[in-house]
């Protein structure tokens, strides 16, 4: 027997909308729905959902499943506050990409000094394990933004549909330097693009005064993209910390990867921000995204 379960509301503003969509007064949402059972349901129908904008019943135009991947990008400053000693660091990173599902495109990147792949995309895990042992100690700062507005700029030029994850493992050594426009062009990277940013700064790591502003960023690139920030002030903390959020990763990447894209029609006048509301008429456990964006 079917239940119905009904969905929270949420504002249209924050969805970027395709041109093409726009001109004919259509929109589009993410619908993901788990069964009791704790498996993905992949029979939902059109007939299943019904959309409201501010209480307004809207026509359901199509529902489409999407299996997009996800594309895994690690960033590691390899000063010397995360590599002494530098095992916990490898062998965290190793358990990081053990984590990880079959399928999933993943890269390593250096970030002290320059920064530069040490193992460029791949969906071979056992590459990226062996790429952890160039992880080399480095005297110089990690460039903490640098690292993270040239990861966006690749996911910006990536023009296939996936879902886009950073994991930043930084410090507060070295002092950031990010223009205004610089920092505006990453968080709209961030939001037209659905990426989820996590990132970690081992704190007291002293040198050149410069770990408020990684914090900032850090903080701040996190709650946007609705990812995960944590100081350590610990080497050895990342062993254990980098597997956990593997896992949590691997959890949204079997959410993401079973949904269904909802394109319906506006109402006549429709509000640029409205209230969508969503009911599914399916047993299980919904969830409702503007972007397909699970976090």
């Amino acid at each position: 027997m079917r239940r119905m379960w009904c969905f929270a509301s949420v504002i249209l503003g924050l969805c970027v909308v395709e041109p093409h969509l726009a001109a004919q007064k259509q929109q589009q949402i993410f619908v993901s729905l788990v069964a009791p059972n704790g498996t993905a349901v992949t029979d939902l129908q059109a007939s299943d959902v019904s959309v409201t904008e501010d209480g307004v019943d809207c026509k359901i135009v199509k529902l489409e499943p999407i299996n997009w991947p996800t594309k895994l990008q690690v960033l590691v400053d390899n000063g010397k506050a995360n590599t002494n000693p530098i095992n916990p660091l490898r062998d965290g990173l190793k358990a990081l990409f053990e984590q990880m599902p079959d399928g999933v495109e993943m890269s390593l990147y250096a970030t002290a000094g320059t920064p530069r792949p040490l193992v460029k995309p791949v969906i071979d895990r056992q590459k990226l394990i062996e790429g952890i042992a160039l992880i080399a100690p480095d005297s110089g700062a990690g460039m903490f933004f640098d690292a993270l507005s040239e990861a966006a700029g690749r996911i910006a030029r990536d023009k296939t549909p996936h879902f886009p994850v950073i994991l930043m493992v930084g410090s507060d050594f070295g002092t950031v330097r990010a223009s205004d426009p610089d920092f505006k062009k990453l968080q709209e990277t961030i939001l037209t693009r659905a990426v989820t940013v996590h990132i970690i700064v081992m704190s007291g790591s002293g040198g050149t005064s410069g770990g408020g502003a990684q914090t900032e960023i850090g903080l701040g690139l996190t709650k946007l993209s609705g990812g995960r920030y944590e100081n350590i002030n610990a080497t050895t903390r990342l062993a254990t910390l980098l597997p956990e959020w593997g896992k949590k990763i691997a959890e949204s990447q079997a959410l993401q990867s079973h949904q269904f894209r909802v394109t319906y029609e506006r109402p006549p006048n429709g509000k640029e921000q409205a209230s969508i509301g969503a009911t599914v008429r399916h047993e299980g456990t919904p969830q409702l995204s503007l972007d397909g964006h699970l976090p």
